[in-house]
């Protein structure tokens, strides 16, 4: 290794040549173009393709849950995944009745259930949510369907189809 080899910003190790950063050579002369302006220049190239991309994704999903809403959910045995719709529940408190049936979280109350401090409590062990289930204070209201398309697991036995029915695994063919 020589001094050349440094100033040039590689070094040579055996047979192979490894670049190194010197910070003289960074300071003193920058790349003719700039690693920054290309990275930039390759993220929006990017974005601008995979936008359309997005929008047709996000119609096909939509038409697809549209479809499993109709009809139901399936197994597709050639691409191994199962199609399902799986419901997405969000909470919401009753304030006025979590504050007369659990007087003990009044901290936990604004004009509003402060959810935060309420999970909080939950943690805590202060109240468990059974007991607010029982006292009518949370509701459950659906925020989403989720279209969920899952890979089937691997099976190595018959796969039972219920009333006494098994099915025989499909074995791969090797080509």
């Amino acid at each position: 290794m020589n001094s050349a080899d440094l100033a040039a910003g590689t070094r040579t190790c055996g047979i192979k040549e490894v670049a190194t950063l010197s910070p003289e050579r960074t300071l003193a002369a920058r790349p003719s173009i700039d690693v920054r302006s290309r990275l930039l220049d390759e993220y929006l190239d990017l974005k601008e393709r995979v936008k359309p991309l997005e929008k047709r994704l996000e119609e096909v999903r939509d038409r697809l849950l549209d479809l499993v809403t109709e009809h139901g959910h399936f197994i597709d045995e050639v691409r191994s995944v199962s199609v399902r719709i799986e419901p997405r529940f969000g909470k919401e408190y009753d304030s006025e009745r979590l504050a007369e049936a659990f007087p003990r979280l009044a901290g936990c109350l604004k004009l509003a259930v402060d959810v935060a401090q309420l999970e909080a409590c939950l943690r805590a062990g202060m109240v468990t949510e059974s007991e607010l289930e029982r006292e009518g204070v949370v509701a459950r209201t659906l925020r989403s369907r989720a279209l969920i398309v899952k890979p089937l697991a691997r099976r190595t036995g018959p796969r039972d189809l219920g009333f006494g029915q098994q099915m025989e695994p499909l074995h791969s063919v090797k080509e």
